[in-house]
């Protein structure tokens, strides 16, 4: 097994990175050997806590509080919902956050079939099915819907019962205070979760690099955020948010292709998901890209029904409206400049040392040569600074194993909010626990 129950101090998954081979471009960084995440990320949590523990009644203190073992960790992202038991290296479980409901006329008031199909029921029904996703902008619009993801999750993917193990869930930055005790009462009233505890996204990413301090930049599906954080703290008046992210590379790859002949519909997104993972990449120049021969470019694309399409330039000038959003008809700032932009918002010593440790994680970085575009498009517009772009192998789960190592810390299990907690002080009580 990858970590023990109880991570040992100063070790994390940056040991594991550093026995990967090395990447090309000298200026992108692989995680710190230094210092892993979990000294000095409970020390942090201590510090807080300390801090803002609450005096608890006698009762409480009495009431024996619940060993909490396997921990469950649940990422829920506006493309996949992934989980797993905590000390794991990586999710056992992903499925995509888009569910099915049976169109109106199919699903009459009072009978008893089925309203929502999650996972593999989407492909082992026969029913007419309109696809929805509860997340927009990587922010829940659907909790009942989330609940049906979740109940799927638990029951028949890990085939686990839910009021038997704590959970570690994800919060995107900038969402809604309301989400934690949205979460807390699907949880503790739905589930009868014995624990729980609610982690900011971007520093779950920062602890999968086995960090306490630096610039979160994530590129997920639905939307995308350049986050700093010092010592464990983000620092929300300075997150830039974005909302483009794969979803919308998706869609303009779409576009692209049946501008060159093809003809996609909405309902094909699923296929041009794949192609955009199989086939596409991001230029380091896209001006010298273009130069080269066509022939060069040209890839064929099986498709499931057995035809076959040719694929060319579209599949490196689909990603660059992340440098250049104006291609979607985005006025929002470019990924890079979205980057730079939240640097020079930190004092002169906080920015320097963020500038070394940008940390990318996102499914969306994933696509062969975003790293050594963003590392090329930022030491460009920093020409006196040293911006240095560190990846992970396993970056489009990092938030996932950031908090996989942090449910797994012996130092971090105070830290958990127990169900009785919540029925004696309230929702409120979520926020002295989880900041």
């Amino acid at each position: 097994m990858w970590a023990p129950p109880a991570a040992i101090m100063g070790d994390g998954p940056a040991k594991k990175v550093g026995n990967q081979a090395p990447l090309q471009t000298q200026a992108l960084q692989t995680a710190s050997l230094r210092d892993g995440p979990a000294k000095r990320a409970v020390r942090v949590c201590h510090r807080s806590s300390e801090s803002q523990e609450p005096t608890e009644s006698k009762a409480a203190k009495e009431r024996p509080k619940q060993e909490v073992t396997k921990a469950v960790v649940v990422d829920l992202g506006t493309g996949y919902c992934k989980c797993g038991f905590a000390g794991l290296p990586r999710p056992t479980h992903k499925i995509s956050t888009m569910v099915g409901k049976p169109y109106m006329e199919t699903a009459k008031t009072g009978d008893n079939r089925k309203e929502t199909f999650v996972g593999q029921e989407l492909n082992n029904t026969n029913v007419h099915l309109k696809l929805v996703n509860p997340l927009r902008h990587g922010i829940i619009v659907d909790w009942d819907t989330v609940q049906d993801i979740w109940e799927y999750l638990f029951r028949q993917e890990m085939k686990i019962a839910p009021e038997e193990h704590a959970v570690l869930v994800s919060d995107p930055p900038l969402s809604p205070h309301t989400n934690r005790e949205k979460y807390a009462e699907m949880l503790f009233e739905a589930f009868n979760t014995p624990a729980m505890h609610i982690a900011y996204q971007s520093r779950l990413s920062m602890y999968a690099y086995g960090r306490t301090s630096g610039l979160v930049v994530e590129v997920g599906h639905g939307v995308s955020y350049v986050v700093p954080i010092y010592e464990g703290y983000p620092l929300p008046s300075i997150t830039g948010r974005l909302d483009y992210a794969g979803s919308d590379l998706t869609a303009y790859l779409l576009g692209l292709l049946n501008g060159a002949g093809n003809e996609f519909t909405q309902d094909q997104m699923g296929i041009v998901e794949d192609i955009k993972k199989k086939c596409c990449f991001v230029a380091l120049d896209p001006t010298e890209e273009k130069k080269v021969p066509l022939s060069e470019h040209t890839i064929r694309y099986v498709l499931p029904d057995g035809k076959e399409i040719q694929l060319c330039q579209e599949r490196f000038l689909c990603s660059e409206m992340f440098f250049k959003p104006s291609l979607i008809k985005s006025m929002q700032l470019g990924l890079h400049t979205q980057t730079v932009s939240c640097l020079n918002k930190c004092d002169i010593a906080l920015k320097r040392g963020l500038m070394g440790n940008i940390l990318l994680c996102g499914g969306s970085t994933m696509l062969s040569g975003f790293p050594n575009r963003l590392q090329k498009e930022l030491s460009s517009m920093c020409p006196n600074d040293t911006p240095k772009v560190n990846v992970l192998p396993e970056r489009d789960s990092a938030v996932w194993t950031g908090g996989s190592i942090l449910a797994s810390l012996q130092g971090f299990q105070p830290l958990w909010v127990h169900r009785f907690e919540y029925e004696e002080h309230g929702p409120f009580f979520l926020y002295r626990r989880c900041f």
